[in-house]
């Protein structure tokens, strides 16, 4: 498997920092909660993205599939999140149309955005692609014929991410076309405390996206997935959309026809 320098893999990192699709997208998709000593829960999703100065800017609006009872009747059951990443990250959500958006940080940036699902806000944001010190790990196989090169993102000192006792995070990425297969998240000890694995991509109006994720929490091994169901790529989005001032709904932007997967 091929070795690369720490100047290459520098490059590869802030390649993959820049990697964006052509023009907003927006995204379906369904999460399925799967806990290895319980039933399994479905949640259903919309994700919008686009890029500004800053970075990606992407806003979820999440709630149970049917708007069945899957949780309790006190407990939210939608949130609505704006996420801004880049060398500045910020969190904003809302569970419900008639609030306003609230600024999310420190440990709360852990915690699950719904019962019975493993995301949160920091699993959504991934701020570590952003983190400035790294080391460089080598190649790894991924499967039986890809090879990923690793890289263990060091937390920024007296950050959220490292009053979490998060020690790093690791980061693999294909040796050949830089897209994204695998984050592990580390704890104190240095054991992987959650893998997030991409476990396909997918072709869409000729540009390929991240068809489903799984989401695996460690030493319990509950698991939480997420599939693109249907997808519209190279669109133009209203920016109100993803301002946490506006108090207007999801729904009541411009939608667009869906192409589904």
């Amino acid at each position: 498997m091929p070795h690369i320098d720490v100047e290459e893999g520098a490059q590869r990192l802030e390649a993959f920092r820049r990697q964006r699709l052509d023009g907003d997208f927006c995204f379906e998709f369904e999460l399925e909660h799967k806990p290895r000593r319980a039933r399994t829960v479905r949640y259903q999703g919309t994700m919008w993205g686009s890029w500004n100065d800053l970075g990606p800017i992407t806003r979820f609006r999440v709630e149970p599939v049917g708007k069945s009872s899957v949780a309790p009747v006190e407990a939210p059951q939608v949130v609505e999140l704006i996420i801004q990443n880049g060398v500045s990250p910020q969190v904003w959500l809302r569970r419900s149309e008639s609030e306003s958006f609230r600024l999310v940080q420190g440990q709360a940036l852990f915690e699950p955005i719904l019962p019975d699902l493993l995301y949160s806000p920091f699993d959504l944001q991934m701020p570590f692609v952003y983190w400035e010190q790294f080391t460089y790990e080598g190649p790894t196989l991924v499967g039986a014929t890809r090879v990923a090169q690793q890289f263990l993102m060091h937390p920024p000192e007296g950050s959220a991410s490292a009053a979490r006792g998060i020690s790093g995070v690791r980061v693999g990425l294909d040796d050949t076309y830089n897209a994204l297969w695998r984050i592990e998240v580390m704890d104190t000890d240095e054991e992987v405390a959650s893998r997030f694995a991409v476990e396909s991509f997918q072709k869409v109006q000729e540009q390929y996206i991240v068809k489903r994720i799984t989401l695996t929490e460690y030493p319990s091994k509950d698991r939480t997935t997420f599939d693109v169901e249907s997808a519209s790529v190279g669109i133009s989005l209203d920016r109100e959309l993803f301002s946490p001032l506006s108090m207007r709904a999801a729904g009541d932007f411009e939608a667009y026809i869906m192409e589904d997967l």
